[in-house]
């Protein structure tokens, strides 16, 4: 397969890939909204495609797909095959990301980064959705798409989706002020103010000079928060008196 993906690659440039993922990614809504339309009577049935078979017809299946496979790759050098091959052991060994498997080079990624911050700036947060989601994918240890893809689910209100990607680009870089900062946020915002301040000081901590202004917005919302604790126990002790 890895040879058939390298003859498709001489057919398609490299910058309609970006193109080609966008529209698959923006598809599978769509797709799977006409299937839940059409299967509404049977809610809870999940049907995948897969029938039963013996074990020779089993059998009779993979020697078709080996032939057609054969046949598509008949013209391919086998230095070919072979590079391809070690690729796909390299991704299977987990050494190699999506995008280094199909060839996107760090400037097709930045590029597609770029775009897709320009349309979270703009407001478009589901075409940024789009793109970062396709980001995450392609190199999902890169913390700057999973902070990204964060703060596009945050300005949706999709709380619970945005902490799991602040979490995850936190865990690949730990001196990650934004994550930090905006997780903090949405736990303040639902009244988890322990978890708030701990994020909070994270960030704080992360930059001691005070230029960055992401933990400057989280100096002042502890500044915040200690005004209204010092406040509600004033309350509470005139009320005692």
């Amino acid at each position: 397969m890895a040879a058939y993906r390298a003859l498709r690659e001489k057919t398609c440039p490299k910058r309609a890939k970006m193109v080609i993922l966008l529209r698959i990614c923006d598809n599978r809504g769509t797709m799977a909204d006409k299937k839940n339309k059409k299967n509404s009577k049977k809610k809870w049935e999940f049907p995948v495609g897969i029938t039963k078979m013996s074990q020779e017809e089993a059998d009779a299946e993979v020697s078709r797909f080996m032939k057609a496979l054969e046949g598509q790759l008949k013209d391919v050098p086998e230095a070919e095959i072979e590079r391809g091959t070690k690729k796909i052991q390299a991704f299977m060994n987990g050494k190699m990301n999506w995008s280094e498997l199909f060839n996107f080079t760090p400037d097709m990624l930045f590029q597609m980064a770029e775009f897709g911050f320009t349309q979270f700036k703009v407001g478009r947060y589901e075409d940024a959705e789009r793109v970062f989601k396709v980001l995450t994918v392609l190199d999902w240890s890169n913390a700057y798409y999973h902070s990204v893809m964060g703060s596009i689910l945050q300005k949706q209100k999709r709380y619970g989706e945005a902490i799991a990607e602040y979490s995850q680009a936190i865990e690949l870089d730990q001196n990650d002020i934004v994550s930090y900062t905006n997780r903090g946020e949405i736990f303040l915002q639902h009244g988890l103010a322990e978890e708030a301040v701990e994020d909070f000081k994270s960030a704080v901590e992360l930059d001691p000079e005070g230029e960055d202004r992401f933990a400057n917005r989280a100096r002042k919302l502890i500044q915040q928060m200690e005004s209204a604790s010092n406040l509600e126990k004033g309350a509470k002790k005139g009320e005692g008196e």
